[in-house]
């Protein structure tokens, strides 16, 4: 079984294409905005935040009456309604006691309220006057004003009802006020001794580049002396292979000129008589 449709007085529908009216005007780009107006509005108007379907409904029927054209996409207007269900929740019976109360807010929503339960009243003096203007019965008013005053009461009641409802949303705005200011007291301490190691381990990178720097000067000194050392060991390497290249090679030429010789006396010794031996 469905839902029943919301039925809304005529003294509501005005208000709220008033409000439309005046928050196109304000509004006439930013559809986020537009729509928590306008869910405030119909807060104001009727004491509860409804669901998508009926500000669509709105959007689509009413507001075209006072000239204006506004087509939010559907998840649009369920993020404008999880935005007013987040800053304005329900809170439990008899948690606003020694609260203060939020005038303003208190204000909007009565207003369209106290609009709606004087108009019989006024409705009703109207008639009175224009009774004894044109010689009426008085009688005829006053018996209007006892009709009318069942309708006053149960709306000074439900302006009752909805001061009440005001005010215990008031005192969940002030806990959630004091728990966002702990959260943040908190956070600023967190952040705080992040911020202090992070220069700490700033400061100990620093000196750990300077350790670095001196090692890696170290190592390039120690580099060029090994270097130096390489080159002069290769320079008398090369020095003493020459040396031992150029005895070399006075080896061979004494070797060369012994052999002449033995080969020389081998054959004196042979041409001389066998006698003279």
């Amino acid at each position: 079984m469905g839902r029943p449709r919301i039925e809304w007085s005529d003294a509501q529908l005005l208000a709220i294409m008033n409000g439309i009216a005046a928050i196109d005007r304000d509004f006439p780009r930013d559809n986020a905005r537009f729509l928590d107006g306008l869910i405030a509005e119909v807060r104001a108007i009727s004491g509860r935040v409804f669901g998508a379907t009926t500000y669509s409904r709105l959007l689509r029927d009413v507001a075209p009456q006072v000239g204006v054209q506004r087509h939010p996409s559907a998840p649009t207007v369920q993020q404008a309604i999880l935005r007013a269900q987040a800053l304005a929740p329900m809170a439990p019976q008899g948690s606003a006691e020694n609260r203060p109360v939020d005038l303003e807010l208190m204000r909007q929503a009565l207003a369209p309220v106290v609009r709606e339960a004087l108009a019989p009243w006024y409705a009703s003096q109207r008639e009175r006057g224009n009774g004894h203007a044109g010689g009426a019965a008085p009688d005829r008013g006053d018996a209007n004003a006892m009709a009318q005053k069942p309708l006053l009461q149960a709306a000074l009641e439900d302006a009752h009802a909805r001061i009440r409802r005001l005010e215990q949303d008031n005192a969940q705005l002030h806990r959630e006020l004091g728990e966002a200011h702990a959260a943040r007291d908190l956070a600023g301490k967190h952040v705080n001794r992040l911020l202090g190691e992070l220069h700490a381990s700033i400061e100990r990178a620093g000196v750990g580049a300077t350790t670095l720097a001196q090692t890696a000067t170290q190592l390039a000194g120690t580099e060029r002396f090994l270097k130096m050392q390489n080159d002069a060991v290769r320079l008398q390497a090369s020095g003493e292979a020459d040396a031992l290249r150029a005895q070399n090679g006075q080896l061979r030429e004494r070797i060369d000129h012994l052999l002449l010789e033995v080969d020389q006396y081998r054959r004196t010794l042979s041409t001389r008589p066998p006698g003279s031996r």
